[in-house]
C-alpha cells in the first residue's frame, strides 16, 4: 500500500512552502496514559514535530515528552474515553484556540501523513467547504462553517447516525471546535463509556453538523481506521455480518481503498511506525 499507492506529497508540499504567503496551523492531540509513555517516542521522531502545535494528553505532566496531565470526570479507564475526551477538547481551546486553524485528535497509536492533511485543508475543496463558497476570512472565524472531517462510519448501518472514527482520529476547524466545547454543558456531560467519537459525532448532530465526506475524486479513503496492510488484504466477506461493513459507507477494496494521499492510519506502534515513515519519507 505503501510502495504502489500512499505517498507524501512532498512536491505540492515544498510549492506551497515557496508560494503561499502563509500556511494553514495545524494543531495536533494524542491521549495515552502514564503507562504507555513508551509509545510516545516513535511519534515524537517522525510524524508529532511536523504538526505546528502538538501535545499528549496523559495522566503525568512530562515537558520531555510533551505530556500534559488532563483530569477529568470519573476513572482513568477505557470505558469512560468521552469524559477524558470532553476534558482534552475544553484544554485545548482554553489554550489554544486563537493560535491553530485545525486541530486533530487521535490515540497514541496514530500516524499522521502531515504534509497531506495540511495540503487537504489548504485545498480548494475543504477551504470553500468551510467559507460557503465564499472567499476566506482568516480573520473571522465566526463566519466559518464548523468542518468535521474523519472517516465516516454509519453506526450499526444506520446513515441517520454517522460519525467519524476515533481509530485515524478526526480533525475540527476553529468553527466546529468553539461548538463542541460549547455543547459539553448539556451533551452527555456525564456519560461514561468508551465510544467517545460516537459521543462526539452526537454533540454536533445536536448542532446540526454532520461529518463531512472525505474521499478522494476516485473514492479512496483518506482517513484509515487500521493499518496500510489491513485495507489491501481486506475482502468484503461472504456474508455482512461483518461490523466493519456494516458501519463502512462505499468503501473500495485492496490498492483502490486508500487515497493516494491518505492522512492517517491507526494501529501504528512503534517499530512499524518507524518502518512506515522511513519508507513514505525515502529513507529505505
Amino acid at each position: 500500500m505503501l510502495t504502489q499507492k500512499v505517498f507524501v506529497d512532498q512536491e505540492a508540499h515544498l510549492l506551497a512552502e515557496k508560494e503561499r504567503g502563509s500556511r494553514v496551523k495545524l494543531f495536533c492531540t494524542v491521549y495515552t496514559i502514564e503507562a504507555n509513555h513508551g509509545r510516545l517516542q516513535p511519534i515524537l521522531e517522525t510524524w508529532g514535530p511536523k504538526c505546528d502545535g502538538f501535545m499528549v494528553a496523559s495522566t503525568k505532566t512530562d515537558p520531555n515528552l510533551n505530556t500534559v496531565e488532563i483530569l477529568h470526570e470519573g476513572p482513568e479507564e477505557y470505558n469512560n474515553i468521552w469524559q477524558k475526551v470532553r476534558s482534552i477538547w475544553s484544554y485545548i481551546y482554553d489554550n489554544y484556540y486563537e493560535d491553530f486553524d485545525y486541530f486533530h485528535i487521535g490515540g497514541d497509536d496514530l500516524y499522521l501523513l502531515v504534509e497531506n492533511l495540511r495540503l487537504y485543508l489548504e485545498s480548494d475543496e475543504i477551504q470553500a467547504a468551510q467559507n460557503g463558497g465564499k472567499k476566506p476570512d482568516p480573520d473571522n472565524a465566526q463566519n466559518q462553517t464548523p468542518l468535521f472531517l474523519g472517516r465516516r462510519f454509519a453506526e450499526q448501518g444506520n446513515m441517520e447516525r454517522i460519525f467519524n472514527s476515533g481509530g485515524s482520529g478526526y480533525t475540527i476547524n476553529k468553527a466546529a471546535l468553539k461548538v463542541l466545547v460549547e455543547s459539553f454543558q448539556t451533551c452527555n456531560p456525564h456519560q461514561h463509556t468508551f465510544a467517545e467519537d460516537v459521543m462526539v459525532a452526537a454533540c454536533f448532530r445536536q448542532k446540526g453538523i454532520v461529518p463531512y465526506d472525505t474521499k478522494d475524486d476516485a473514492g479512496g479513503e483518506r482517513y484509515m481506521p487500521f493499518a496500510p496492510a489491513h485495507h489491501l488484504a481486506y475482502t468484503k466477506p461472504a456474508n455482512d455480518n461483518d461490523w466493519y461493513v456494516k458501519y463502512s459507507i462505499n468503501i473500495k477494496y485492496g490498492l483502490d481503498h486508500c487515497s493516494d494521499r491518505s492522512v492517517a492510519f491507526h494501529y501504528i506502534k512503534g517499530d512499524l511506525m518507524k518502518k512506515m515513515h522511513a519508507i513514505l519519507y525515502g529513507h529505505c
